[in-house]
């Protein structure tokens, strides 16, 4: 998880980790194309572009793993 653990945001941080751990890469990859998910920014108490860094986060690891 190199790309998740350069993040300085904790909540940012803690996310992408949630993703890394719970979704697939396609998932991940529909994620990172589409739309930021306003029930996860809400739940999680993120914004916009932290929820999008999350998820680049995550998915550039899980890509690194491949």
């Amino acid at each position: 998880m190199s790309m998740i653990n350069q993040l300085q945001d904790v909540k940012t941080k803690d996310f992408a980790k949630h993703c890394y751990e719970s979704s697939s890469v396609d998932k991940l990859r529909d994620a990172a194309e589409g739309s930021p998910d306003k029930a996860e920014m809400e739940h999680w108490g993120l914004t916009e572009g932290q929820w999008e860094e999350a998820i680049v986060a995550a998915l550039a690891d899980h890509e690194a793993k491949e």
